[in-house]
């Protein structure tokens, strides 16, 4: 059973006369899946980081969506060394901007089932077309007492990469070019075109840490997998002493290349800036 990105998995234990149930309950697990599919995806993930609820793997998939997915790497609100309306409007513009075109959330399905997925997206993206046209027409009526109207139509651009070929009976990984067996689920990647790309899903890694993406929550750039953490850093510098991504233009860059806010380049106990060496 789903409940959101949750999945609960009951199956029954007979023992003499009255059956009993053993439930396991997943923190997290691929939407969209039938239950066969998804305990496969699990099993392929080492037990020790399986989203299994109270176990170290929930932990560990906790502490990942800190770090790979900072929540003030998102939100002006959560950030605290933004100081101008020119910083808040920059990280707002950059946050807008890789949501169009890097963000992505890997899918799960089984080797060849490409082309379904592109053609799902390819609905997914006329339908969100078709809703903002509608959306401006209504605003258009709104307006029509005021002023002339002015309408917009917006069309909807799904993926062309590839179509599905029937005669092929081999997939490989792109991430270690291994062999994918064909009844073994695979992470899929939008980004990347569906029939371009396919991933065992313990090799649906950021390229920079190696570490598995947290909840299939990528970053496609450069011809490249990333964390948010990793790919944010690729397009503003991150301050080693607050750990928030710099927007001002003026920063401190130190001589083994870390960076900082120039008010966080200080010692921690006397506040003292670094640039001249305090007694601590």
């Amino acid at each position: 059973m789903y409940k959101r990105n949750r999945m609960i998995v009951t199956n029954p234990v007979v023992s003499r006369k009255d059956p009993t149930f053993n439930t396991t309950t997943y923190d997290w697990a691929p939407a969209g899946l039938n239950q066969k599919l998804a305990m496969q995806y699990m099993e392929l993930i080492p037990e020790s980081q399986r989203p299994v609820s109270g176990t170290e793997g929930a932990l560990e998939r906790r502490r990942q969506l800190l770090t790979q997915l900072p929540v003030y790497d998102q939100d002006p609100m959560k950030c605290q060394s933004l100081a101008s309306e020119e910083e808040i409007t920059s990280m707002l513009l950059f946050v807008k901007q890789y949501k169009q075109e890097v963000l992505g959330v890997g899918e799960v399905a089984l080797p060849g089932e490409g082309g379904a997925l592109r053609e799902a997206a390819i609905q997914r993206t006329a339908k969100e077309a078709k809703d903002r046209s509608n959306s401006d027409k209504k605003d258009a009526l709104e307006q029509q007492d005021h002023s002339s109207t002015n309408s917009s139509t917006s069309s909807a651009t799904g993926s062309t990469n590839g179509t599905d070929d029937g005669t092929k009976t081999e997939y490989r990984c792109a991430g270690c070019h291994g062999e994918v067996a064909k009844e073994s689920p695979a992470v899929y990647a939008e980004r990347t075109g569906y029939h371009s790309a396919l991933w065992h899903p313990t090799c649906f890694i950021c390229s920079e840490c190696s570490q598995g993406l947290v909840d299939l929550v990528y970053f496609w750039s450069n011809q490249k997998l990333l964390c948010g953490r990793h790919y944010c850093q690729t397009v503003w510098p991150r301050c080693s002493g607050c750990d928030e991504l710099i927007f001002c233009q003026s920063f401190h860059t130190a001589k083994d290349g870390q960076t900082w806010h120039h008010h966080h380049y200080c010692c921690w106990k006397c506040g003292q800036s670094l640039e001249t060496p305090c007694q601590h």
